[in-house]
């Protein structure tokens, strides 16, 4: 990136905020965008991921800056093996199931949860601890939140490095694959499925640059819909363009106005600040999305990581896309969606 555009486009933004969806094997999407992110220079200071993209922000939070390509091409290598091993080994794996179960009768103990999902819970919170270092992801280089539901409540829930000591437990709750078994912490069951903007908006007000990497857009009922990423984009777009209006008003009020201090109440809810998202959508909702997300094979998962190196090098190249919003916005969105580029809105 410093290489390729002037560095004025970069150093305007003091945040650079990267925030990871779900959608199973399609995560490699957006592991092989990241690639192409470190490659050009750009390192978030804010990474919010849910169901695998909470994987793949441990990853990248977890990891030392230039360690971090490496460790999800390492990850996504193995959890491909480790799944082909599986599903290639269906009566041993039954066999082990119903050893355990066995010794749990024999034991007195609960009886282990039937997982049906594409890697053990277990194996999957090895090979995490293997790649992650959680001291690195609490010692506060970066903010990182991961997005999950509380299945006992029904709520949103957000783990934050700025308000919690965040585990292994907190990842896998977040990041909880179909048919995996919900994680519990603090005795409340969670499963992951939260798509994580809203900490976003709830942040300082800050010159942002947001990378929004979703693995796949679904488009709910028949008559198709606004994905939940778009509608938490367009909330988003709401409060920041609210917020930009009331400054840009204060700004003709006369003197003696802003001193009121009613007015000065108002006055305080603007913000200058301003947001750009680049939004990458992998896939869209077709009849073959459910086998997309549980394909793990070597060839999907190479094609998919080139796909998000390729849409992210689209991205940075554009010639608008990194240029500051009119002055009366607060948010400017570009989507690339499938390689192809919709028009700002």
């Amino acid at each position: 990136m410093a290489r390729a555009r002037p560095e004025k486009n970069l150093a305007r933004f003091d945040r650079i905020a990267l925030v990871l969806s779900g959608g199973g094997a399609l995560g490699a999407y957006q592991a092989g965008a990241y690639a192409a992110l470190e490659h050009a220079g750009i390192r978030p200071n804010w990474i919010a991921g849910s169901a695998i993209g909470a994987v793949n922000a441990a990853l990248i939070a977890g990891n030392l800056p230039h360690e971090r390509s490496f460790r999800l091409r390492q990850f996504w290598r193995e959890l491909g093996r480790r799944v082909a091993l599986r599903s290639g080994g269906g009566f041993n794996r039954q066999l082990c199931a119903s050893l355990q179960r066995m010794r749990a009768r024999w034991r007195g103990e609960a009886l282990p949860v039937r997982e049906r999902s594409a890697i053990g819970s277990a194996e999957l919170r090895d090979l995490i601890l293997e790649l992650v270092d959680f001291e690195r992801i609490n010692s506060a280089n970066a903010r990182v939140v991961f997005g999950a539901t509380n299945l006992d409540t029904g709520a949103e829930t957000f783990f934050d490095n700025d308000r919690h000591l965040l585990t292994i437990d907190h990842v896998l709750a977040s990041s909880a694959l179909p048919g995996m078994a919900p994680v519990t912490i603090d005795g409340q069951r969670y499963r992951g499925g939260v798509t994580s903007l809203g900490p976003l908006d709830d942040a300082r007000p800050a010159d942002t640059l947001c990378f929004v990497v979703d693995g796949f857009d679904s488009l709910p009922g028949a008559q198709g819909g606004v994905s939940r990423s778009a509608r938490e984009i367009a909330a988003l777009r709401r409060n920041h363009d609210l917020r930009r209006m009331i400054a840009l008003l204060g700004e003709r009020l006369p003197t003696g106005l802003r001193r009121d201090p009613e007015i000065r109440k108002c006055l305080a809810e603007g913000s200058d600040a301003t947001m750009t998202i680049l939004r990458l959508v992998h896939e869209g909702a077709d009849a073959q999305l459910s086998d997309k997300m549980a394909d793990f094979s070597s060839a999907a998962l190479t094609r998919r990581w080139q796909a998000g190196e390729s849409d992210v090098g689209t991205s940075l190249t554009h010639p608008l896309w990194l240029a500051p919003p009119p002055r009366r916005l607060g948010v400017v969105v570009h989507e690339l969606r499938g390689g192809v580029a919709a028009r700002p809105r």
